[in-house]
């Protein structure tokens, strides 16, 4: 009995022992957690629950030319609430207040909707209640002066967390030339190639892992994000408006699959307005893809521009040199080059084989040359870099496919079907570039969308600096070229889309596609038309691209040379208006008329002159006191502007010209300028305002 009373005893001894000893254990353990480790396990419970948050900065505006917005950032803001700062009374005598101003704010939901909600979040001390997401600028001012909310972030509890949305002031203009570029996708266009600009550099603060998500802790740690730069394009938004609109009634009528038209700025090489549109499911159009510069293919006889100023850089022909065309019918290897025209000449001018876009006199003169070494042929085309790519700012332009004898794809039927325009392969851009260059005097120019990039008005990048320019062709070669365009228009293929007031150039292009690589049975064409104006100075260029027209009309006289027209007139009717404008502030009360009602006047306004004329007709500058004759002029296009319709008929008819005349009052306009060579009967274009 004593042994079990003592084992019995011994077991509680030890049992207690182990429990004050696991006891000891824990207090030991809590001290060191508590007090030595305390650093430790806060470090690892912030963790937990605290982390960095990147700050987006505001993304950069992109600007048109006159500093409208073609994009923009937004802001949006999802706004939440902190229940647990805001004072027992306070809450309970402006809570009803507060749920009717959100119901006013957001109809959507009722203030008894708004009044459970606030309720509820109170009595649970949430300190992060979602109030709503996507709030705009003007909402988020508003909410600012709601009851309680008004009290601000530590006793009112409002917390704003600044989103930002990408919006497009003008709608869906240039809409695939601005692009987008998103956090999951690289995107498009000029938000994606000046993403490093616009993007600007991400802040940073820390935030607390809460019920309902992360809440903004203090502001020590915050890392203001750098906002992004802003893109200034040479875009004018109101040549784009014009150009996307005809565009889009253009493929409409003709129910073609897509298109895209090109303006371009002569003398600089920018790009005031891209349009691209292909047609949707439901029938209608829109900018879901840049074929201005991401599709390439055979231009047909727009190429021909190309191949004429190879003829002419060689002295292979003149103007006005007469060709032998076989009655439109040229058999090269056992196959046929036909003209669309074909038994109507079996001779006509280089002009007139040009302004009707003969294919065999091309062919004929590009395969006789240049034939036994077709490289010299190929030299003139790399010399348009017409083997490069533009390098313009907008990603995803292919490399051009210009065949040549090194080429495994060469034949001996490549050449004379390359100086028409086929087995080649080539954007609009690409071939508008190269064209741009011819009429600009030889002088061709890297074409560029953006001007420059700007950081808080300063400017970071000047896209006007160090601009690439290389000379293709001649001054000569040149006013050949142009007085070829002008004929398209004068008794061409464009001679159905003259205007009265304005005298243009160009070339048109119908390309067959091929279907399976055969272009016999194919029934599918491109229609393009490649241009400038004014005809002898041009300001502007413009390319034309339809593709698939399906109403039964495919040529490029019937569907790209009216849309092409259709743009230049209101583009150079805008343009004038401006210049004249200008010009109007400055201009003196009287410049042009006869020189005995001047001689009248002087008696009266004390206007010197320095020499006296013996012509009736006189131009004078009352601000220098000179005066100019006007009279027969030797060879040069006489100055009409500031004379009558009348003067201006008798001055341009006893120089050997015709006059079309536009408008009524004075000249303003006159096509070609003053000064440019000129032969008997040519047409001179006049516009009165």
């Amino acid at each position: 009995m004593i042994n079990v009373k003592k084992s019995i005893l011994w077991r509680v001894v030890f049992g207690m022992s182990v429990v004050g000893l696991f006891a000891l254990w824990i207090t030991l353990e809590m001290f060191k957690v508590q007090l030595v480790e305390r650093d430790k396990w806060l470090s690892l419970s912030d963790s937990a629950t605290i982390r960095h948050q990147d700050i987006s900065p505001a993304r950069g505006n992109i600007y048109s030319d006159d500093g409208s917005l073609l994009s923009t950032s937004m802001p949006i803001y999802d706004i939440h609430w902190d229940a647990t700062v805001v004072n027992a009374d306070t809450f309970k005598m402006q809570v009803n207040e507060l749920a009717i101003e959100l119901s006013r704010l957001f109809p959507d939901h009722t203030a008894s909707y708004f009044l459970a909600m606030l309720k509820k979040a109170y009595a649970d001390k949430n300190r992060y209640k979602l109030i709503r997401r996507k709030v705009n600028y003007h909402e988020q001012k508003a909410l600012q002066d709601f009851a309680i909310f008004k009290k601000g972030r530590y006793k009112g509890g409002i917390l704003f967390e600044l989103n930002t949305k990408r919006v497009k002031p003008a709608g869906v203009l240039a809409d695939r030339t601005i692009g987008y570029s998103t956090v999951d996708n690289p995107g498009v266009g000029l938000e994606r190639a000046y993403d490093e600009d616009l993007g600007g550099t991400k802040g940073q603060r820390l935030v607390q892992r809460i019920s309902g998500g992360y809440r903004p802790m203090n502001d020590e740690n915050l890392i203001e994000p750098q906002n992004g730069r802003d893109v200034h394009t040479s875009i004018n938004i109101d040549f784009q408006e014009i150009t996307q609109r005809a565009l889009g009634k253009t493929l409409q009528k003709h129910n073609a699959k897509s298109g895209c038209m090109v303006v371009m700025e002569v003398s600089t090489g920018k790009i005031k307005a891209m349009a691209n549109l292909k047609r949707k499911e439901d029938g209608t159009y829109g900018e879901l893809y840049n074929y201005a510069v991401g599709n390439s293919y055979e231009p047909g006889s727009v190429w021909k521009v190309f191949s004429a100023m190879a003829a002419f850089e060689d002295g292979l022909i003149g103007v006005n040199d007469t060709l032998d065309i076989g009655n439109g019918e040229r058999d090269y290897f056992g196959k046929s080059m036909l003209d669309s025209d074909k038994g109507r000449f079996s001779k006509m001018s280089f002009k007139q084989a040009f302004a009707l876009s003969s294919n065999v006199a091309f062919s004929s003169i590009i395969f006789d040359n240049y034939g036994d070494n077709p490289s010299k042929y190929i030299a003139h085309l790399r010399k348009l870099d017409l083997d490069k790519i533009t390098g313009t700012e907008i990603l995803g332009e292919p490399e051009p496919f210009l065949n040549h004898p090194e080429n495994s794809t060469w034949s001996q039927l490549t050449l004379p079907w390359l100086a028409v325009g086929y087995e080649n392969q080539h954007t609009p851009l690409q071939l508008l570039t190269a064209y741009n260059g011819i009429i600009n005097g030889g002088i061709m120019i890297k074409p560029r969308i953006v001007n420059s990039v700007t950081d808080a008005g300063i400017v970071t990048k000047d896209n006007d600096k160090n601009v690439r320019k290389i000379r293709v062709c001649s001054k000569e070669t040149s006013d050949k070229i142009k007085e070829l365009t002008a004929a398209v228009f004068s008794e061409g293929t464009a001679s159905g889309v003259v205007s009265s007031l304005v005298s243009m150039g160009g070339k048109t292009g119908t390309a067959q596609i091929a279907t399976r690589g055969a272009y016999q049975k194919s029934k599918k064409y491109n229609a393009s038309f490649v241009g400038h104006f004014p005809a002898d100075n041009p300001v502007y260029s413009m390319y034309v691209c339809i593709t698939e027209p399906s109403n039964g009309q495919f040529y490029a006289s019937q569907v790209a040379a009216p849309v092409f027209s259709e743009v230049a007139v209101q583009i150079f009717t805008i343009s004038v208006k401006q210049e004249v404008e200008k010009v109007a502030k400055k201009a003196p009360l009287y410049t042009l008329g006869y020189y005995s009602d001047f001689k009248q006047l002087n008696r009266v306004l004390g206007v010197k002159l320095d020499k006296e004329v013996n012509t009736e007709l006189v131009q004078i500058n009352a601000a220098e006191g000179t005066v100019t004759g006007i009279s027969k002029s030797d060879g040069k296009m006489p100055n009409v502007k500031g004379l009558g319709a009348k003067d201006a008929v008798y001055v341009l008819e006893i120089n050997g010209l015709k006059a079309k005349i536009s408008g009524y009052g004075r000249v303003v306009e006159q096509s070609p300028e003053p000064g440019v060579p000129i032969y008997e009967n040519r047409t001179v274009y006049v516009r009165l305002n």
